[in-house]
């Protein structure tokens, strides 16, 4: 599909930011990683736009993170420029952002997939939603802000149990921990988002973005995600990382 990332700016300030990958339940793949930072760059610099909201197409999921099978293609040089100089840094910018967001979550919201939902400031999900960050089953770790956002959230021994656990859970358990703002319908899911972006946009944006900025900042992202960046190398780089994913994907590893 060539529209990897379907980018809607509505007249009223708000951005819908659609991925759309819906045959491989949106998978992030090198083009959609590609167009997810033009459109991100896009939306920023537009003063037009106030508030973004991003979702997920077909219905069947947000996002299931890293497309693994297109992973196993890649030579380990490529995935390493991929992973380094493209993945790492789209996910900085998408917490980097001045402009508040909002996660319209219908269906498995899981892996890197969590982890864009995460960088958004406020997440509405559908009952049936589904969380989770199992790359310890790959031989990977939740390095694009799992690892530190979700212990935040709902606390480290909580955390830990789904992380290490590679544990997924339910709607109704995001909300009651604080992982999801609300849950709604799927009838409602965009009807109560785009409410909630205009509450945002009539505020005084120079305020919203200002206590969005205070916020992030008392969270103190920046220094740990290095951290986990060189905790995720090391990982990617060990033998059972390879064997991890190949079988989830079904291949035999591209190198041993």
């Amino acid at each position: 599909m060539a529209n990897e990332i379907v980018l809607e700016k509505r007249s009223d300030g708000i951005a819908i930011l659609t991925l759309n990958r819906p045959e491989a339940m949106n998978a992030i793949n090198r083009a959609m990683v590609r167009k997810l930072r033009v459109a991100i760059r896009d939306v920023e610099s537009d003063e037009a736009v106030d508030v973004v909201i991003v979702a997920g197409s077909g219905g069947k999921a947000f996002c299931v993170g890293i497309d693994l099978k297109e992973r196993q293609t890649l030579s380990d040089e490529d995935a390493a420029v991929l992973r380094l100089e493209e993945m790492f840094p789209m996910y900085s910018e998408l917490e980097a952002r001045r402009k508040p967001s909002i996660a319209a979550v219908d269906g498995h919201c899981l892996a890197g997939g969590f982890e864009i939902a995460l960088a958004c400031d406020l997440i509405f999900a559908t009952p049936r939603s589904t969380f989770g960050l199992p790359e310890v089953k790959w031989g990977l770790i939740p390095a694009a802000g799992g690892c530190r956002k979700l212990p935040k959230l709902i606390g480290a021994a909580r955390a830990k149990e789904f992380i290490l656990g590679a544990s997924t859970f339910d709607a109704v358990a995001a909300e009651r921990m604080g992982v999801i703002n609300r849950i709604v319908s799927g009838e409602e899911l965009m009807p109560q988002a785009l409410e909630m972006a205009q509450r945002i946009r009539g505020n005084v944006q120079v305020a919203v973005r200002g206590a969005k900025r205070c916020m992030d900042h008392a969270l103190d992202m920046e220094h740990s995600e290095s951290f986990d960046i060189d905790i995720s190398n090391g990982c990617y780089a060990a033998k059972e990382r390879k064997e991890g994913v190949s079988q989830f994907s079904g291949r035999k590893p591209a190198h041993s």
